[in-house]
């Protein structure tokens, strides 16, 4: 039952650990290490529960107990000027990256910004707000399997995704209106 839990949800584990950090490499590690932990703890698995939200606890937990050596992330703007290479004088990378000939690729490369904006957004959220819209939103879980993986009441449940939603659409709506200012500015 365990190794079969493990091969059909690595996959769901793994989007749920990316929501959480946004790193590939650390959400790897953080769902082998939940699997770990699951396998090591499996004698205090009470089987009337759920063995996916049990996981997603664990998953979860581990997260938030190793945080702070998950934070640092690696950003390269395109607007920072190339600094070797033949293209040394363009104004940015996005001047070397960019094409008139090629809207594919700036059509690619404002999907890419737009999905950029809803991550740092989602980013910027609090921890619990974050977990809350990854489970629901993303995992699509429902409202008694999240309040079983937070390990908090219905309504808490509730009213948490009620602001996660608000703080998500302000930030988008502060993100998105600060984009439209540097492309009024420019």
């Amino acid at each position: 039952m365990l190794e079969k839990f493990v091969e059909e949800y690595g996959d769901e584990a793994f989007h749920f650990a990316y929501s959480l950090c946004g790193d590939v490499e650390q959400s790897k590690e953080l769902v082998q290490e939940a699997f770990y932990r699951l396998i090591k703890t499996w004698d205090s698995y009470d089987q009337s529960q759920r063995l996916d939200n049990w996981y997603l606890a664990i998953l979860r937990n581990l997260y938030f107990d190793n945080r702070k050596r998950f934070e640092k992330r690696v950003v390269c703007s395109i607007d920072v000027p190339p600094e070797l290479g033949e293209d040394a004088d363009a104004a940015s990378y996005a001047d070397v990256i960019a094409d008139s000939r090629d809207m594919d690729m700036l059509e690619r490369i404002e999907r890419e910004r737009s999905s950029q904006i809803v991550r740092e957004a989602i980013d910027g959220l609090r921890e619990n707000y974050k977990a809350i819209l990854t489970l629901c939103d993303i995992q699509g879980l429902g409202y008694e399997e999240i309040a079983v993986v937070l390990d908090a009441p219905l309504n808490t449940v509730r009213s948490r995704l009620f602001r996660a939603r608000e703080a998500l659409r302000d930030a988008l709506r502060e993100k998105f209106s600060a984009v439209g200012e540097e492309h009024e500015v420019q």
